[in-house]
């Protein structure tokens, strides 16, 4: 699976952006390569799943990348480029705007200003790298900057573990920041690609449904290969994609896990059935001994023992596992279609404050969907080496669903609440009623997993009546493992 790592203005600098590549092992791949001038190095490992192009990807500068962009031929077509890869046609492109005299960061910004997908990278050119991130925040990008012997120096990665406990103060890039450093100076600067609320609003039902059908159609079909799966629980996220994709390529297979007779495993049995897509339905039985086997490599992907994010990260874990045993390597899933279209049920309290309160809280959840959701999905599916692809976090998707006013996606019908009401409303035309309108268990609950993680904290002999009895038994494993980079 890819992954990326530099270092600027520090002494033996390749052989320490080495190591970090090492570090990123776990990530399986069938390329490597570095990149180095003086005082100045970046390397990548690479799963390639569309074009042959190997990295860096070396011209007047150096460009590493860790992700896809969607629409790279449209962007080419526009800038009189061809090429079968992302990365090649964003390399011609950034150097035809440096040729045309554009300093670095503002390259990599123009020519990040068009794209559609989830991404990271870093642009090394002369004595100046540039790193960015994607405006949602779908690939995770870390990095430290801090002085030695008074010469400022910064390390980048894909992961924190990359950082090997060397270095301190190690942040996430944010989502949507393009930042360069200068290797002599140590000057920053900053530049944003960011989500911005939209000045038009769709209030009209109609219309507000035939335009995200539209946009998430496009989303999946530009998304869906012969190698890629879908994550199936039988909701509304998830059958929708299912739906759709099954236009495109009637034989795309949905995955699903849980324990026997768990609830996510009988609801999508039922949804496969009710959307004719039994056939392509792949199941994964879970067993507690299986859940416990798993738990030190999700808390070694996800670099945390904090309850949630585990519970939450080892369902999808499984279907990414499963995905890759079943040799395929991408995986869509429905995250961000609770964030987009009112999913949650805290929302109904929103609501009950006011419909602005909803819409700003709907903003900011997006916002922080990367921190809370995006990089424990990005290192769970990483660590099968498994691409995961978010239709709902597709651009055109985001401005539609922000588009849409929030009275079309939390409605309350006497005492009762339709969260996702528009997204319901949008596939209404492709499932039948009995999928659209019934509600989901989250997932941790849905797949029998935290019952699991419940059970296995108590027989280790932590009280739950004392509280935080699990994140009690996962710190206790973290530890006997030897985790000393885990975050929290």
């Amino acid at each position: 699976m890819c992954g990326i790592a530099g270092a600027a203005g520090a002494p033996d600098i390749n052989e320490k952006v080495k190591r970090r590549l090492v570090a990123l092992g776990h990530r399986e791949s069938n390329a490597c390569g570095t990149s180095q001038v003086e005082g100045l190095s970046t390397g990548n490992i690479l799963l390639k799943i569309t074009g042959d192009m190997p990295q860096s990807l070396v011209g007047k500068g150096a460009l590493i990348f860790d992700g896809d962009i969607f629409n790279f031929r449209e962007l080419g077509t526009e800038q009189g480029i061809k090429s079968d890869s992302d990365i090649e046609m964003l390399s011609t492109l950034v150097e035809k705007k440096i040729k045309e005299g554009y300093s670095p960061i503002n390259a990599v910004f123009s020519s990040l200003s068009g794209a559609n997908g989830g991404y990271a990278l870093a642009y090394a050119l002369d004595n100046e790298l540039v790193l960015a991130r994607d405006p949602v925040g779908i690939k995770s990008l870390f990095y430290s900057l801090e002085k030695e012997a008074e010469k400022p120096i910064i390390f980048f990665a894909s992961e924190r573990k990359a950082f090997c406990g060397e270095r301190s103060n190690i942040q996430p890039l944010p989502p949507g920041s393009i930042m360069s450093f200068n290797v002599w100076s140590g000057e920053v600067k900053e530049k944003f690609l960011g989500i911005e609320p939209p000045k038009e609003r769709i209030v009209e039902e109609h219309e507000a449904a035939f335009r995200l059908k539209a946009a998430l159609e496009k989303a999946v079909e530009i998304r869906l290969t012969k190698t890629t799966g879908i994550a199936f629980s039988g909701g509304i996220d998830s059958t929708f994609l299912a739906a759709l994709a099954k236009r495109i390529d009637p034989s795309v297979p949905l995955y699903a896990v849980g324990l026997p007779n768990s609830h996510d495993l009988v609801q999508a049995e039922f949804a496969a059935e009710a959307a004719g897509m039994l056939d392509s339905l792949k199941i994964h039985l879970l067993s507690p001994e299986e859940i416990e086997a798993a738990i030190p490599d999700i808390i070694y992907s996800t670099e945390s023992t904090d309850p949630m994010k585990i519970a939450i990260g080892l369902p999808l874990y499984f279907v990414a596992k499963t995905v890759k045993e079943d040799g395929k390597q991408a995986l869509l899933t429905g995250q961000g279609a609770d964030e987009l279209f009112g999913g949650y049920s805290r929302y109904e309290g929103f609501f009950e404050q006011g419909l602005e309160v909803l819409d700003r809280e709907i903003y900011s959840d997006l916002k922080q969907i990367s921190t809370i959701n995006l990089e424990r999905d990005n290192m769970v599916t990483t660590a099968n080496s498994v691409k995961l692809r978010v239709p709902f976090l597709d651009k055109e998707v985001i401005r539609t669903g922000l588009a849409i006013r929030p009275e079309l996606k939390v409605l309350k019908r006497s005492d009762r609440y339709i969260r996702k009401y528009i997204l319901r409303k949008a596939a209404d035309s492709l499932l039948p009623p009995e999928l659209l309108w019934k509600e989901k268990k989250a997932i941790q609950y849905g797949t029998g997993v935290q019952k699991v993680l419940d059970r296995l904290a108590r027989d280790a002999g932590f009280s739950k009546k004392e509280g935080n009895h699990i994140e009690k038994y996962l710190k206790c494993v973290a530890a006997d493992k030897g985790f000393n980079f885990i975050a929290k």
